[in-house]
């Protein structure tokens, strides 16, 4: 068999050591996937005429060589991946066929320049060509004329020096752009390089090779306008050593919506993580070792993310009264010896406290107050967490509770959520429960999703034909519980 048949119009040929397109395959084809097989020198009478083709992958295929109009019968390709080919010869005119041309992958194929002969790709959106040997980032001129330009992605590549002329197109045509330059051993950034420049999104993850480097080329990018920056490190990261406390002060001249810090360490001395975050919508910290939450005066700020720091008291104390703050992510850190109250935030619609071994004997009342807005409540994942009647009082709105995998208290012979009348999800599931009566599910009139696996039924039967009484199941649902006694 030489291909296989996804469907009508998709066609995989995928590592069947084939030197040449099956023949067999109909014209009608719009995606073909011939990764892993032999195609070392490509010309136009390698690919039959296939006008209806818009996705080709030759991932993998040993290409070499590429001669001019390779692509003509296959000019109305809209996505050509050429990933992991040691392309030695990629003739001038090689690309000059594809038209229609959207997204160009050319990762992992030797590529040293991004000065590509590809003048007439003024549709291209995408241009992926991480893990090569680029050493500027400056791109052809004529590319200021690509329109619909969003995304150039030259990760792990070896750029060393960005100066202003390497971003002089980038200025033409940065508007909404992504721009991903993670894992490229940076070692300067000419200052207002990058000022006036409008992006989507910048990654410089894993660029700087010290702290010190980190806070110059921060400041270096005074200027730029972006929506979304991220930076820091990735998980397997060589790890800095802080020198200084303001190291992160670069951050206070670039203008941004949503920034997501990745840091790796414990700072030796008190640092201010998020002075220069303050005005940012959208702000995530994720790795390191903070310890305790700063107070910040966020002024916009809708969502904020606190993921594995380590955080040893659950900050609600520093966190209440954002009155903009509408999702809430504090997750994977290490078992907090305290939980303050999150306190008058009437936005709160999300909140996920998943993965912290937390301890709460009451809930939740006790831990939230004038909180009216909130429709997801996570506390899966922790060590126990105790419910008694009344403690939803206040929390009429949730529509999706999750507490799989932590010990529940007393929801197994209280009622303790029949004030949830809108509460569509409900997981217990693993939450070491004994149901003793179907109380438990009292009120919840709306219910559609029951997860209680792992746990424990005394009279079950009962208790069972009594579900849809008590929620809102249907009695193909009901039965499906029945396999998870």
């Amino acid at each position: 068999l030489l291909y296989k048949v996804t469907d009508s119009q998709h066609y995989s040929c995928m590592g069947r050591n084939l030197s040449c397109i099956p023949p067999s395959i109909p014209s009608s084809i719009q995606t073909l996937d011939f990764s892993f097989n032999v195609l070392k020198h490509l010309q136009k009478t390698v690919f039959p005429v296939l006008s209806f083709l818009r996705v080709l992958d030759l991932s993998r295929c040993q290409i070499e060589h590429i001669e001019n109009d390779t692509f003509y019968n296959v000019k109305n390709l809209a996505t050509l991946i050429l990933t992991g080919n040691p392309i030695t010869y990629f003739g001038p005119g090689g690309l000059n066929s594809l038209h229609n041309l959207q997204r160009l992958v050319l990762v992992d194929t030797g590529l040293s320049s991004l000065q590509l002969q590809m003048n007439n790709l003024t549709k291209l959106q995408e241009l992926r060509v991480g893990t090569n040997n680029v050493q500027s980032m400056s791109l052809p001129s004529f590319m200021s004329n690509f329109k619909d330009f969003s995304l150039l992605d030259l990760h792990a590549n070896n750029i060393s020096i960005i100066k202003t002329d390497h971003t002089a197109v980038l200025r033409e045509i940065g508007r909404n752009m992504t721009l991903i330059l993670s894992w490229n051993p940076l070692l300067y950034i000419e200052p207002g390089a990058f000022k006036g420049i409008y992006l989507g999104e910048l990654d410089i993850r894993s660029v700087f090779i010290s702290c010190a480097a980190q806070k110059v080329g921060l400041k270096a990018l005074y200027g730029l306008n972006v929506k979304r920056l991220k930076f820091g490190k990735h998980k397997d990261s060589f790890r800095f050593q802080f020198s200084d406390t303001d190291f992160l002060d670069g951050l206070c001249s670039i203008y941004f919506q949503e920034v997501y810090y990745y840091i790796m360490e414990k700072p030796s001395k008190p640092i201010s993580v998020f002075r220069c975050m303050i005005n940012a919508t959208n702000v995530a910290v994720i790795g390191g070792l903070i310890d305790e939450m700063e107070y910040v005066h966020f002024r916009e700020i809708k969502e904020l993310y606190l993921v594995s720091i380590k955080l040893s008291t659950l900050p609600g104390k520093q966190l209440s009264h954002l009155h903009t703050l509408e999702k809430l992510v504090i997750t994977h850190n290490s078992a907090p010896s305290w939980a303050d109250a999150f306190i008058d935030m009437p936005k709160l619609q999300y909140l996920d406290l998943s993965s912290n071994r937390i301890t709460l004997k009451q809930c939740c009342t006790t831990l939230l107050s004038d909180t009216p807005q909130i429709r997801y409540l996570n506390f899966s994942r922790n060590a126990e967490i105790g419910l008694d009647v009344g403690g939803f009082d206040g929390l009429d709105s949730l529509e999706i509770l999750d507490f799989h995998h932590s010990t529940v208290v007393r929801v197994g012979y209280l009622s303790v959520l029949s004030n949830l009348k809108y509460l569509r999800y409900l997981d217990v599931s693993y939450s070491r429960i004994t149901f003793t009566n179907i109380f438990s599910f009292y009120g919840l009139k709306n219910l559609n999703v029951l997860k209680i696996a792992g746990n424990n039924f005394q009279e079950w039967c009962s208790t069972y034909s009594a579900l849809p009484a008590y929620a809102g199941l249907s009695s193909r649902e009901v039965h499906r519980l029945q396999h998870y006694r």
